[in-house]
């Protein structure tokens, strides 16, 4: 699932929710995160459930095309290596 917006936060969690809904429900959970340049933590809460989820459903999470500001975004909030989300 591609996230076609620039940003992600709180007023657009909701809708974000379901999306990842119902790309689980298909099964492994591949979230292209390339457009993004920033997210809250509302996000960062969502993504972090999203993939355990994944994890006790046996079911792969993968975040492709994260980008220099979504990962300072992650490191500064502690969560970059629980995500995936390392230096490249």
């Amino acid at each position: 699932m591609k996230i076609d917006k620039d940003e992600l936060t709180i007023y657009e969690v909701e809708a974000f929710y379901e999306e990842l809904l119902a790309e689980f429900d298909k099964g492994d959970v591949s979230v292209d995160v390339s457009n993004l340049n920033r997210i809250d933590m509302s996000v960062i809460q969502l993504l972090l459930s999203a993939k355990k989820s994944c994890e006790e459903s046996s079911k792969a999470f993968q975040m492709i095309g994260t980008n220099s500001e979504v990962r300072k975004i992650f490191k500064e909030s502690g969560c970059q290596a629980l995500l995936g989300a390392s230096d490249e």
